[in-house]
């Protein structure tokens, strides 16, 4: 559980099981926006991790493959309003 799901922004595993255990979170957009603050840090790196972090909640909570497909989808499209155009 201590392994990194982004070095660069500090984020590992447990942080995401966490919040699922303990604070209620249920979407992938909950983990990376609202607990971890990570989409507002790097909005590029939080769509790269995305996936694992969809990954290791379904496994929490008993969800499917097509669920976390469409929480990595809901979460991507949201993310892209974040990125700042360089």
């Amino acid at each position: 559980m201590g392994d990194f799901l982004s070095e660069k922004l500090g984020l590992i595993n447990a942080q995401i099981i966490l919040a699922v255990r303990n604070e209620m979170a249920r979407t992938v957009e909950d983990c990376l926006s609202r607990r971890t603050r990570a989409l507002l840090l790097d909005a590029r790196e939080s769509i790269r991790i995305a996936p694992k972090v969809a990954k290791l909640m379904a496994e929490e909570m008993g969800y499917n493959g097509e669920w976390q497909k469409k929480q990595v989808e809901m979460y991507n499209n949201l993310a892209q309003g974040y990125i700042l155009n360089e």
